[in-house]
């Protein structure tokens, strides 16, 4: 550029100094301006293009804001059911001790029977004791079935309770972990995508105004040869060959201007798609965990509830069993008491 302007000055004084001799002679002469520097239409498509593109990666992190509202609700409902487990253990609990009242009023009514047999003069020695003995075994064996049943309950509802603190404490950390990363990733997302779109803005808005000064410069430099030879037409044309290669030289020179302007504009978008392929990349595999992890949410609070309705129902049968064996023992007792 220095070599351009100072054979600029030479021409121009040269030209000075031939108007001055030969400002009479000839016809006047007039050249076209050339203007150097970059495109204005290309630089704004470039600015207008990383802008729409950090406008999607912003539109990308509101949309990881909205899948983490998802994942937290999703983590709120499978509360709600342990909640609902709870309660139907609670529930549980409550017909086992009904259960449990109705066999102590069983044995009290077996006991009162006893009594009365035994007050009871009209019968033989004999079959009072045989009474007696069945009494006996059933009530030993009332009292072990409903101490098994007891235990075996108390540790069914021991082991759900367990299994449901220890699912609810990993789903909560689970919820936390891809809180914080997601937030993590966000907030570098959008760092990264705001801390470059500020560097290409300002490196695009520096060339931009060199373009703006270059083509004033242009300009200013044509209005004074466009002056310069109104006065002196006769130098020119003594200098027409030499000019003609002088803008020549300058126009390659706004083309080869124009051709790296272009090649960072294409370097810029180039290296804008890598970050927005790198954002989708992040946003599928966050995606994958999010699906992967509610899948095996749901897989584990369904086996739970799976077995804890398995065993209850167990119990509830084993329970009931056993009250309708003792109902059968109770009515063979009156059978022989009867006779």
């Amino acid at each position: 550029m220095t070599d351009r302007y100072e054979s600029d000055h030479t021409a121009f004084d040269d030209l000075m100094s031939g108007s001055q001799q030969s400002r009479s002679d000839g016809e006047a002469a007039t050249f076209p301006t050339v203007f150097r520097g970059y495109d204005r239409a290309a630089v704004d498509a470039a600015l207008a293009a990383l802008t729409a593109d950090a406008d999607a990666r912003r539109a990308d992190a509101d949309a990881l804001a909205r899948l983490l509202e998802a994942a937290q609700q999703e983590a709120q409902d499978r509360a709600e059911e342990l909640t609902r487990l709870e309660a139907r253990v609670a529930q549980l609990e409550g017909e086992l001790a009904v259960q449990s009242a109705r066999a102590d009023n069983a044995e009290d009514k077996v006991q009162t029977l006893s009594a009365e047999f035994v007050s009871s003069a009209a019968e033989s020695s004999h079959e009072r004791e045989r009474f007696e003995d069945v009494l006996r075994v059933a009530e030993d064996q009332a009292s072990v079935i409903i101490k098994n049943a007891s235990v075996q309950a108390e540790r069914l509802l021991q082991a759900a309770r367990e299994e449901i603190t220890a699912q609810r404490a990993g789903a909560q950390a689970d919820i936390e972990t891809l809180r914080a990363q997601a937030a993590t990733h966000a907030a570098q997302a959008r760092l990264t995508i705001d801390t470059e779109l500020t560097a290409h803005t300002a490196q695009l808005e520096r060339e931009a105004a060199h373009a703006a000064e270059k083509v004033a410069q242009a300009e200013q430099e044509a209005a004074a040869i466009r002056t310069e030879a109104e006065k002196g037409a006769a130098a020119l044309r003594s200098l027409v060959s030499r000019e003609t290669e002088q803008l020549r030289a300058e126009a390659e020179d706004a083309v080869r201007i124009t051709q790296d302007a272009n090649e960072q504009v294409a370097a810029s978008l180039e290296h804008a798609q890598r970050i927005t392929a790198k954002a989708d990349d992040f946003d599928k595999l966050m995606r994958a965990q999010a699906q992967q992890h509610e899948a095996d949410a749901r897989l584990r609070s369904r086996e739970i509830l799976d077995r804890a309705s398995v065993k209850a129902q167990k119990i509830i049968d084993t329970v009931t069993g056993h009250s309708q064996s003792r109902e059968r023992r109770r009515s063979d007792a009156r059978v022989i008491a009867d006779r």
